[in-house]
């Protein structure tokens, strides 16, 4: 597929994907969403991609959400549906691809942009990164991206971010949950591939089981799933990737992991 409003390369096996948007904040239209489903779903199938890093093209915004302009131009009820139901299949497409994906935010993660960034399992913003709902301004909801930004605060800090419009700068986002780290604008990138990097480093079997059991963790009950992750644990220390890992530890020396 030839993307348009998206870039995607692959370097050492780490998949960037950048939106690549910047005259209009990297917002969100529905050519976009598809083509970050569609990126994303191909990762899926994509053994050799080890880790993603998420970002936008630009200085000036990660994403600022969805483009107004093309709410206004389809503002039919089902034209809406099929809007909002595309950024809930984002979400989940980020969520469930098995390859970690860490947000390198700069700038505004606003509306859509910072449910894409909750959705990551890792979030590197700069020190000039900008996060907020500001939904209700407009007399919109920001439904669907209360459901990723959920699993990282509290109700109360997501109360306040929604009901308000408040928004937030990075220091108060890592100090609440959202995100995983601050850096200088200057040096993002390189942090965000430094992290992509390191993940793409390890036992890739036991990173996608890490992922999968992080994503049981947020979603289902503590008690039903604690001794299944004790039993995919087991399973996974027994493969053969573990047991390579385990003899490189033993002996001093990087494991060789198998493609």
């Amino acid at each position: 597929m030839t993307y348009k409003t998206i870039r995607v390369s692959s370097v050492n096996r780490v998949t960037t994907i950048t939106i690549n948007r910047p005259d209009a904040r990297n917002s969100l239209t529905a050519e976009t969403i598809h083509e970050l489903i569609h990126a994303f779903t191909q990762i899926a199938s994509d053994d050799h991609t080890r880790s993603v890093l998420l970002t936008g093209e630009g200085t000036e915004s990660f994403c600022a959400g969805a483009d107004i302009k093309a709410l206004q131009d389809n503002a039919t009820p089902d034209a809406r549906r099929e809007f909002f139901e595309s950024v809930a299949n984002l979400i989940q497409a980020i969520r469930r691809c098995p390859a970690p994906v860490v947000a390198a935010v700069h700038g505004f993660a606003v509306a859509g942009g910072c449910g894409l960034a909750a959705a990551s399992d890792i979030c590197i913003a700069a020190d000039d990164a900008v996060f907020g709902l500001p939904e209700v301004g407009i007399g919109l909801a920001p439904m669907v991206v209360m459901a990723p930004i959920s699993r990282s605060i509290n109700n109360k800090g997501l109360a306040l971010l929604a009901l308000t419009g408040e928004r937030i700068n990075a220091s108060r986002a890592l100090a609440i949950g959202l995100i995983s780290e601050v850096v200088p604008k200057a040096t993002l990138m390189e942090r965000a591939m430094e992290v992509c990097q390191t993940i793409s480093k390890q036992g890739p079997h036991a990173v996608r089981a890490t992922k999968a059991a992080l994503l049981d963790l947020t979603e289902r009950d503590f008690d039903s799933v604690i001794h299944e992750l004790a039993d995919t644990s087991a399973l996974v220390s027994l493969g053969a990737e573990a047991t390579e890992g385990i003899k490189a530890f033993s002996e001093k020396r990087p494991p060789a992991w198998k493609k």
